[in-house]
């Protein structure tokens, strides 16, 4: 079996480094993360920040609310149990690929 086809049953989304550090950041939080602070986490502008959140959202891998508190917007992100289970797969899936490239080696 090739590399390549061990990621093919993988969310297309996730291959990209900057929605996988979104993924990834929110994933290992148990509450939902305010647009700056995933700003700081995953070092990207905040409109690239904005578009792969769209993405992400759109795919119904992340859930985006937005409010206002004390007059002022706020934006958080939370993973959604689709989002989670992607990611499993896409950790699972690393994991085979890592297993089946040592045993060639």
């Amino acid at each position: 079996m090739k590399p390549a086809e061990f990621l093919t049953d993988t969310h297309a989304l996730l291959g990209d480094r900057a929605r996988l550090a979104i993924m990834a950041t929110l994933v290992a939080s148990k509450e939902p993360i305010d647009f700056t602070t995933l700003l700081d986490s995953v070092n990207l502008t905040k409109g690239n920040l904005s578009a792969h959140a769209k993405k992400l959202e759109d795919a119904k891998l992340i859930r985006v609310k937005k409010e206002f508190v004390d007059r002022k917007p706020r934006t958080t992100y939370v993973c959604t149990d689709r989002g989670r289970n992607e990611i499993d797969n896409y950790l699972s899936k690393v994991e085979e690929l890592l297993r089946h490239t040592k045993l060639k080696c």
